[in-house]
């Protein structure tokens, strides 16, 4: 315990360096509220490590199978794909730094907070004006949702894939001047994940070939050779790690996995769901007539505010948007849906449910918060506009006067 509040104290000195020094670059990053961020996801990471201490978590079986050796001696023994990798990331800090399983709790919190940092620097830099949800400020609304701080605050792939997320999608913001994070974070994804950053590669694809807004020819072109190269080159990895040699297997496979889900304590029977009632069922629930336990409660509440956004923004024609928007906009709906429409069809399980989507989620609430910040953009400059009019009107008047 004492351990862990050691490491919690030296990232919050080391968070307080990086903050002021990426504000001397970044103006709109405010320091104090960063800082308010950190405490606040640090108060949730306290939270699951008490909701830890309780239930089952796969933080115990990390910290238990990298201490006491059991993928080897050496630490390059670890070094793998998803369990795997985070067993590699684990290993120095557990058998060369002594860390104790709070010490590794609290450092792989730390890299979930990294992962808000610079998903922060990303919204900003797209996002012109201060879009409003219910009165308040959309994007410090969006970075306060609990769940998100709650699945990314402990020693797992929860954390360091946000971290991953993180830093790709602020690299892609100026993939030219941040090409060391772009590589960083894209191989934090695959590393993980490799199904996922298949889907990332294609949504970036997808949103830069069909995307006319400041993306040049030359460009796009560039885009698609990159993103079909590293394609080419994960896709065998891919299906071996999820098994499926044979594409055709697919099917059968997901409907595997949804029945074992299915007879969790938190599972629900999607076997027989259409895919639009999957794909709710993954975004929206639990909504507190099935919640699976308090945790699941109060989750509801959160899944009803994602119900409610997504309904204003279909309401307020926001699919027409969605044709128009721009290229990295793009990218994060691909790659928010490409997600979502993998991870649906094996998301029997309430729990398992809450805690992937809370990966993605954040891209789909930036799509909603760039529709926002467009239209906002719009009212304004038919008002300027109007006011300029109404300028020269008056200057003829005077000048015929």
């Amino acid at each position: 315990m004492v351990q862990g509040l050691f490491i919690w104290l030296v990232t919050l000195l080391v968070s307080f360096w990086m903050i002021s020094h990426l504000q001397k670059r970044y103006p709109f990053l405010d320091r104090r509220l960063m800082i308010v961020l950190f405490f606040y996801h640090s108060l949730l990471a306290v939270a699951y490590y008490v909701y830890a201490l309780a239930n089952p978590s796969d933080s115990h079986l990390y910290f238990f199978r990298t201490a006491n050796h059991v993928r080897g001696e050496a630490w390059f023994d670890y070094y793998g794909v998803s369990t795997t990798f985070i067993d590699f990331v684990a290993y120095p800090l557990i058998n060369f730094l002594g860390f104790t399983y709070e010490g590794a709790m609290a450092f792989f919190a730390w890299l979930g907070f990294l992962g808000f940092l610079y998903f922060y620097i990303f919204f900003k830099e797209r996002i012109r004006t201060s879009p409003k949800i219910f009165g308040q400020d959309g994007i410090w609304l969006l970075f306060l949702l609990p769940n998100l701080h709650f699945w990314s605050s402990s020693l797992g792939k929860g954390s360091l894939i946000f971290y991953g997320f993180g830093l790709f999608f602020y690299a892609l913001n100026k993939p030219a001047l941040r090409i060391w994070a772009l590589i960083l974070g894209g191989w934090i994804i695959f590393q993980i994940r490799p199904h996922i950053f298949y889907v990332v590669m294609v949504a970036v694809a997808i949103g830069y070939s069909f995307s006319t807004k400041g993306v040049s020819m030359a460009y796009r072109v560039a885009i698609l050779v990159v993103a079909g190269f590293l394609i080419a080159y994960v896709y065998q990895d891919v299906l071996a790690l999820t098994g499926l040699e044979d594409e055709s297997m697919l099917d059968p496979l997901i409907s595997h996995r949804a029945r074992e889900l299915t007879k969790a304590t938190s599972g629900i029977d999607i076997a027989n769901y259409t895919f639009p009632e999957k794909l709710f069922a993954f975004w929206f629930r639990p909504l507190f007539f099935d919640a699976p336990g308090a945790l699941g409660f109060i989750v509801s509440f959160e899944n009803l505010f994602y119900l409610m956004i997504f309904s204003y923004m279909i309401l307020r024609g926001g699919m027409k948007y969605l044709l128009t928007a721009d290229a990295i906009t793009k990218t994060c709906l691909f790659t928010f849906l490409g997600v979502s429409f993998a991870l649906a069809q094996i998301s029997g399980n309430l729990g398992l449910a809450m805690r992937q989507k809370s990966q993605v989620m954040i891209l789909m609430m930036f799509v909603i918060l760039k529709y926002m910040d467009d239209q906002k953009m719009i009212q304004w400059k038919k008002s300027w506009a109007r006011q300029r009019k109404i300028k020269v009107k008056m200057q003829d008047l005077r000048l015929k006067t």
